[in-house]
């Protein structure tokens, strides 16, 4: 069997997003994945409930998806060999409603992860119409099994320590994090979001990639600045804040093997450490 590339063409779209129109947003990703295929794109990510816009409150149920949606199906077709993530709402066999982030692949959509952290505070109201996630696993990507996170479930540490102790060399986060205004040369809000990210890739010794959105909805603004990481917690390149732009950039996942190899603090993590949390 060949062995997977381990260079990895990524482009980031972060874009702006029509709330609760899918039709509209769909034409939108149309034409974002034939630009990035026109830059040789191997993987393609789009922010957090892309097809949908984020805050949309009441109109959420109007809004979901099945996994299986013509929708989906169109892009994917549209994708052609190029891997595609994007969010969307989730409606599942249950009726049940999520924050999901959908991988189109070899012409069809093959793998999804659900939003496991539904924030619910503050200007944020997931939990009131949404079901959170129960199952953390790794995408199946041409290069490698990877890691797939939206937006809040970075902000736990755990699961990306799960991921990249299961193997992955590159955690996608996929995001609508909202600006705030702060003192610095970059929004308060793009300095945490990058400790976030910088920090992820330097303990667990992989590439991040933080695709965010950009654009005004019900009142807040989001800023954009998505990014990638190296392992090892360096900010390789940075889209710009406030306007749409594709960031495009290569990849060399061996560089996590290669730091881990060096720094091995996945291989020394300890299961046999007692403390306060033990059971009584």
């Amino acid at each position: 069997m060949a062995e997977a590339p381990s260079i990895l063409r990524i482009g980031l779209a972060q874009i702006d997003c029509a709330l609760g129109d899918v039709a509209a947003n769909a034409e939108r990703h149309l034409a974002w994945i034939e630009r990035a295929r026109e830059e040789k794109v191997d993987l393609l990510v789009f922010p957090e409930l892309s097809l949908t816009g984020y805050r949309l409150l009441h109109l959420t149920s109007r809004v979901a998806l099945p996994a299986d949606s013509p929708v989906l199906a169109r892009l994917a077709e549209a994708a052609g060999p190029m891997a595609v993530v994007l969010g969307f709402v989730e409606e599942d066999r249950r009726g049940i409603l999520h924050n999901s982030a959908a991988l189109l692949q070899h012409g069809s959509p093959v793998w999804v992860h659900r939003k496991l952290y539904l924030p619910t505070y503050g200007i944020f109201q997931e939990e009131r119409f949404l079901g959170a996630g129960k199952r953390l696993a790794l995408a199946p990507l041409p290069s490698g099994n990877a890691g797939l996170l939206v937006c809040e479930d970075l902000w736990y540490p755990d699961l990306a320590r799960r991921l990249a102790t299961a193997g992955a060399r590159l955690i996608v986060v996929i995001s609508a994090g909202p600006g705030r205004v702060g003192s610095g040369q970059l929004p308060a809000s793009q300095e945490n979001w990058e400790l976030l990210t910088r920090s992820t890739a330097l303990v667990n010794t992989c590439w991040v990639a933080y695709c965010n959105r950009v654009g005004w909805e019900e009142g807040s603004f989001y800023p954009g600045g998505s990014h990638i990481v190296r392992p090892g917690g360096e900010l390789t390149e940075r889209a710009p804040l406030l306007e749409e732009h594709l960031l495009v950039t290569e990849i060399d996942l061996r560089d996590a093997d290669r730091l881990r190899w060096s720094l091995p603090l996945l291989a020394d993590i300890r299961d046999d450490i007692e403390g306060p949390d033990d059971p009584a």
